[in-house]
C-alpha cells in the first residue's frame, strides 16, 4: 500500500503556506496541504508555487473545510 494513495483518499490535516513581505504587510500564499502519516512523518502535497526558501504548516480547524 503506497502512501500516496492511503493519504490523498481522506481530507488534509494541515495547509501549507508561504510568507510573503513582512511586518504589517505580511500575506500568506496557500501553497499546498499535508497529511499525517501513522508513523508521525507527513506527507506534503505543493501545488503550483516554487518555494525558495521555507514554508509553514498550519493544522486545519476541524470546522473549517479546506479550500484548493
Amino acid at each position: 500500500m503506497s502512501t500516496k494513495s492511503t493519504n490523498e483518499s481522506r481530507k488534509p490535516g494541515f495547509v501549507a503556506k508561504t510568507r510573503k513581505g513582512t511586518g504589517e504587510h505580511a500575506v500568506y500564499e496557500r501553497i499546498g496541504v499535508a497529511w499525517k502519516n501513522a508513523d508521525g512523518s507527513f506527507y506534503i502535497k505543493l501545488a503550483g508555487t516554487q518555494v525558495v526558501s521555507d514554508f509553514m504548516l498550519y493544522e486545519i480547524e476541524s470546522t473549517e473545510a479546506p479550500a484548493d
